[in-house]
């Protein structure tokens, strides 16, 4: 009698020993599942909130087209405020990927002074950006105001020797509308060959 009562007991607390480990092991899954759950969450929060931020980046960068923003109006070339959103960006993605571009930084210091009256009238600022844009593919190549005296060319997909023929091309057609094309700055730069980082560039836009 003793002896079943014995194997009775023996058995159940085996029984409860096993209920016990499945009981942990389910109280473990439970804890793991709760974690990736709160993970997954965090994540659905993240994309969220990059989601968002991306449709209001480009949701401003579409406002800026359609209130033309990114349109110097003097020059009819892209201006300031679309230099800063992707010029350094578009850089940066250049280095990453080893693309080769043209870059050209043009100074015309007597921009202020200069005083046209060609045809219709038009602006001496409109007549150099006349001369940029027809000695360009446009839209492919992007021309850009970084200041009253400075534009900024960017040419994808060249070949060196074209970017240098573009250059001389562009100064050229520049230095017969000026009135002191001594003055005339043009840097060109074959990337990433020219320049190892946007760092670089910091000192021809001073």
């Amino acid at each position: 009698m003793n002896n079943d009562f014995e194997k009775k007991v023996k058995q159940l607390e085996t029984e409860n020993n096993k209920l016990k480990k499945e009981l942990q092991k389910k109280e473990e899954e439970i804890k793991i599942t709760k974690a990736n759950l709160e993970q997954t969450n965090s994540l659905l929060d993240e994309y969220n909130e990059l989601t968002k931020e991306e449709f209001n980046a480009y949701s401003d960068f579409v406002e800026g087209f359609v209130e033309r923003k990114f349109i110097d109006p003097s020059s009819r070339v892209y201006s300031r405020e679309f230099f800063d959103k992707i010029f350094f960006l578009l850089l940066e993605k250049t280095f990453e990927k080893g693309n080769n571009y043209g870059l050209l930084i043009i100074k015309i210091p007597e921009l202020k002074n200069l005083d046209y009256s060609g045809e219709y009238h038009k602006g001496s600022e409109m007549e150099i950006g006349r001369i940029l844009r027809n000695n360009l593919r446009l839209p492919l190549d992007l021309i850009m105001r970084y200041s009253k005296e400075t534009f900024v060319i960017v040419i994808p997909d060249i070949e060196e020797e074209t970017l240098f023929k573009i250059s001389d091309r562009i100064k050229y057609q520049l230095s017969s509308f000026l009135k002191s094309p001594t003055v005339l700055e043009i840097y060109s730069f074959y990337l990433p060959k020219d320049l190892t980082s946007t760092n670089d560039l910091f000192k021809y836009f001073s």
